[in-house]
């Protein structure tokens, strides 16, 4: 039995080192500060910025083709501090 285990020890050796499974293997550039509300955050805004200048800035397009509300859309660009367009 032993014979058995060294060889799946070698093989989950040879595959943590193919694959390494901490993200600071796979993303060493994210620090400790980065976080997934910021990182989520990040991508919303920018999913409004280019939904806004798709349509014109016009917030009832905009908010349509963000599948949200446009009163939604409206509290989301006070949140992030856009400039109002009315």
């Amino acid at each position: 039995m032993n014979q058995y285990k060294s060889e799946q020890d070698f093989i989950w050796d040879s595959l943590d080192e193919l694959f390494p499974n901490t993200t600071s293997d796979i993303y060493p550039e994210i620090n400790e500060n980065h976080t997934l509300d910021a990182e989520l955050k990040e991508k919303e805004s920018f999913m409004i910025i280019d939904a806004l200048n798709l349509c014109d800035y016009n917030q009832t397009h905009t908010a349509s083709a963000l599948g949200i509300g446009r009163t939604n859309l409206i509290a989301k660009m006070k949140k992030y501090g856009f400039p109002s367009v009315s």
